[in-house]
């Protein structure tokens, strides 16, 4: 990845402690907890710990976020923002390797967490969120455990990986006639209509995806690698973090192939909110809405980013704090 070039000022504003802080004063701490069984990394960052928790669920498989401290210190001003490097992840990978990485234990873990978060924070809101993957399980807890949650919140939202892999094949395919590229053309035209369980076709074609995306999401691509650094990673972290991503995406890809969420999970029994980048092509935003307009629960709304991609939640933290915030005023 190449260096750090200008970035937007949004992307930039600021490391750990572990005691409590008083009510009203801010709180740091990063720390293994105890989770499913085995010691897990959790960070949990405010500048006062009275306010709304929001128990950011990543991405992936294995695309931790807790090493992105200063991207997401303006979420810190209005949330106790907690991260968790899940299992098979980050520094829970360093720790324990993958095992017993399952969309399961996934789920199973998040839950765990969030009850010690309620007993930890017994008064706040329990707000999940949960990016791309992430959503996945964030909606697999949800479902599940609603007692413990005042709300879920997707960003990059999961719907249907048969329908994903449609939509950006025909997507690339409108893109090279716009372009011309022939060979483009040529290649898609030897698949014909994409089959969502052949891995390796899909894997083949969709690598062009990441040389369509919009200017934000192709930015924090080029630099992810430069901002973990400058908040403080080594290259052995760095490592650390790219083989877990490698080992959890392995141990997941059959259940990823299988999601389709349109079908098997359209009930909530919380508020159910969705922030969504327009130009999202990993987790397409057509798809998105089509899922959410299935779903049935007490409040919703969808509500869109613009010059947004996937990583709106990284690259416009000042658009999706607001929408957070005016979400959970709606519901007072």
């Amino acid at each position: 990845m190449r260096a750090l070039q200008l970035i937007p000022a949004n992307l930039f504003l600021l490391l750990f402690c572990i005691s409590p802080a008083p009510a009203g004063q801010r709180i740091e701490e990063a720390k293994y907890l105890r989770i499913g069984g085995i010691d897990q990394w959790v960070t949990i960052r405010g500048d006062d710990e009275a306010k709304p928790v929001l128990f950011l669920i990543h991405g992936g498989p294995g695309d931790v976020q807790s090493p992105y401290v200063s991207v997401f210190a303006p979420y810190e001003r209005d949330f106790v923002l907690v991260q968790w490097d899940e299992r098979g992840a980050g520094r829970t990978f360093a720790k324990n390797g993958a095992t017993g990485v399952s969309l399961e234990n996934l789920i199973a873990d998040g839950i765990d967490l969030s009850g010690q978060l309620r007993k930890r924070f017994p008064k706040q809101k329990l707000v999940l969120f949960g990016h791309s993957w992430g959503s996945i399980i964030a909606t697999g807890m949800a479902q599940r455990r609603p007692d413990l949650f005042y709300a879920y919140v997707g960003t990059g939202q999961a719907s249907s990986w048969a329908d994903t892999v449609q939509f950006q094949f025909d997507f690339l395919k409108a893109r090279y006639k716009e372009k011309g590229d022939v060979a483009g053309l040529t290649a898609l035209a030897k698949i014909g209509k994409p089959d969502p369980k052949n891995v390796h076709q899909y894997f083949g074609f969709s690598r062009a995806i990441r040389r369509n995306m919009n200017p934000s999401d192709t930015m924090w691509f080029a630099n992810m690698s430069q901002f973990m650094k400058t908040n403080g990673e080594t290259d052995e972290t760095l490592q650390s973090i790219s083989d877990g991503m490698e080992a959890s995406g392995s141990a997941l890809i059959g259940t990823s192939v299988a999601t389709d969420l349109p079908t098997t999970a359209t009930n909530f029994k919380i508020p159910y909110y969705v922030i969504q980048g327009r130009h999202d092509l990993f987790a397409p935003t057509p798809l998105a809405k089509a899922y959410f307009d299935k779903v049935s629960a007490p409040k919703k709304q969808f509500v869109v980013i613009e010059d947004a991609g996937h990583f709106a939640l990284s690259t416009h933290q000042t658009d999706v704090i607001a929408a957070l915030k005016a979400m959970l005023q709606t519901d007072g």
